[in-house]
């Protein structure tokens, strides 16, 4: 039996007139960086360590110009620097590796062959797909934002939900992911975040970066989700709002009430496990991974707390256990079933 938003998807086009044919794939404007920017070859990567923990970098020439060139592309006035002292920050990626059980780890080592650390990257994390001599996408590095990931995970977490929402002096909502509020739940999550786009990338669950249009609509994960990389077909029916969801904004005009608590209990009927999956087809994607990891594996919490005159209410609890999310559980089920 088709799930309730592929349902909902066919009747929105059924009764809107609507259908594939009037939908017409964007071009991709990361195909030309993604296929030839230096910092993304892999026989560029030092000499690769057995463990990814170890795989932590100083930012070089090369990842550096792979950064400025995307942020020309996003427009991003930024201009990142690499993180000198980085001993703290291996002293943690060394505590969460211990954390993680080892088919995750292993396809860590497998697929995550460099960390580097920057300060103004303009957003946590940003992830580079590299490729072989071919061109075939074999591995990934990440990017992360030093100054972004030195608070608690919850802070973290609900610092960049705020980027979307405007400041209101009665309504607020926080997202806890533990109860500790620890550094490493922060770096952790994130990790999985960028991981989750490797996976999808290398093991080829979605379009590749360098096709000049991505086509989901060929990709099973996608389907009745997403067409293209930014269009949806739930915007056509119950979810109108979506492509207004834009995270790091500086000023953000989205009010959280009644707007922004709509938003969550629509998220329920969908495949989108947070708010930040439902910006596009690769974060449903990365979100999906990173909660399957950090709920299902890891045994902690996902929890969306909305917040008014000392009250509190848990508005999202865990959403990759629910329908929604059973697709994306079974297909990591099994991909860390064959990493074993």
């Amino acid at each position: 039996m088709k799930s309730i938003p592929s349902l909902i998807t066919f009747l929105s086009f059924l009764f809107l007139g609507c259908s594939p044919k009037d939908f017409h794939l964007p071009e991709n404007t990361y195909a030309t960086w993604a296929k030839t920017s230096p910092g993304l070859q892999f026989d560029s990567i030092p000499n690769l360590k057995p463990e990814w923990k170890d795989r932590i970098y100083p930012l070089d020439a090369k990842r550096l110009s792979t950064l400025m060139e995307v942020n020309q592309i996003d427009g991003i006035e930024e201009v990142p620097t690499g993180i000198k002292d980085l001993d703290k920050w291996k002293d943690r990626i060394s505590a969460i590796h211990s954390s993680f059980p080892t088919s995750l780890n292993k396809l860590a080592d497998e697929l995550l062959v460099g960390i580097y650390f920057v300060s103004n990257l303009g957003s946590t994390g940003l992830t580079g797909i590299l490729r072989d001599k071919n061109g075939k996408p074999i591995a990934g590095i990440i990017y992360l934002d030093a100054d972004l990931l030195n608070v608690g995970g919850n802070d973290w977490v609900t610092n960049r939900e705020n980027t979307f929402f405007k400041k209101d002096p009665v309504y607020s909502v926080k997202i806890q992911l533990d109860p500790t509020n620890s550094f490493n739940s922060a770096l952790s999550f994130i990790i999985l975040h960028e991981l989750g786009h490797i996976v999808a990338i290398v093991k080829g669950y979605a379009p590749d970066y360098t096709e000049p249009k991505r086509d989901f609509r060929k990709y099973p994960y996608f389907e009745g989700v997403w067409l293209s990389e930014t269009y949806s077909p739930y915007e056509d029916s119950f979810f109108p709002e979506r492509p207004n969801i834009k995270f790091y904004q500086k000023n953000p005009t989205t009010p959280l009430f009644p707007d922004g608590k709509s938003l969550y209990k629509k998220l329920t009927n969908t495949q989108f496990v947070s708010l930040y999956a439902a910006t596009n087809a690769d974060d449903t994607f990365a979100e999906a991974f990173a909660q399957y990891v950090h709920v299902l594996v890891l045994k902690k919490e996902y929890k969306v707390i909305f917040q008014t005159k000392g009250e509190e209410e848990v508005i999202l609890l865990n959403p990759i256990q629910k329908e929604g999310g059973r697709k994306f559980r079974e297909l990591f089920q099994d991909l860390f079933a064959k990493t074993l």
